[in-house]
């Protein structure tokens, strides 16, 4: 032990002169970087306003409420029955006179009013009427898919579809990713589907 007493001297103090070195750069840095840091709480309403253009993002108010697209639709739609429930309480609540014939003469508007779509054009993410969507996860198992496809009922008997998809061997084929499905699909269409990809 007294031939490594010198060598384990040196390391020991190797080993803490090194620390007290980095100890100094790590706080050389910090003293240095310190100035790029913003203190969130002294910036002025324009200087986020100019950082959030930079990040073509929107600064809103406390106060200013803000909805989603879905949110916006609903309120709208509330407001379209409200608005048709009360023309037609006002149209009931009038009675019309019993002294005499009233003639109405009906005006012509200015501009012809333009035709209304009655059928909103649908969004392309929106499945048609009668198709289920369903989505294959990393990971997911044989069990797992007809589970959830019998529970969606695309398929009428989980059990045969487990059969068919073992025996076209198909454990190991069934790809990740988005499908569309009818209710009470063929399990050769289900199987070709998820051996195919979205």
């Amino acid at each position: 032990m007294i031939k490594n007493r010198s060598f384990l001297l040196g390391l020991g103090t190797g080993i803490a002169a090194g620390a007290l070195i980095l100890q100094l750069a790590l706080i050389g840095q910090g003293q240095a970087g310190g100035d790029q840091t913003l203190d969130l709480s002294t910036l002025t309403r324009e200087q986020v306003q100019e950082a959030a253009d930079e990040l073509e993002l929107k600064v809103y108010d406390a106060s200013a409420e803000v909805m989603t697209e879905e949110e916006w639709t609903e309120a709208k739609a509330e407001e379209r029955a409200q608005g048709s429930s009360t023309s037609s309480s006002d149209n009931s609540g009038k009675n019309p006179s019993s002294d005499g014939p009233v003639a109405s003469t009906p005006e012509q508007p200015d501009q012809p009013a333009a035709p209304e779509n009655s059928q909103a054009p649908k969004p392309a993410d929106e499945p048609a009427p009668g198709t289920i969507s369903y989505r294959v996860i990393n990971g997911a198992t044989l069990n797992d898919v007809a589970d959830h496809l019998s529970s969606l009922r695309v398929l009428d008997n989980r059990d045969a579809f487990i059969e068919e998809a073992r025996k076209q061997k198909i454990n190991n084929k069934i790809q990740v990713g988005s499908y569309e499905f009818t209710e009470g699909e063929s399990i050769d269409s289900v199987i070709s589907k998820l051996i195919s990809g979205p």
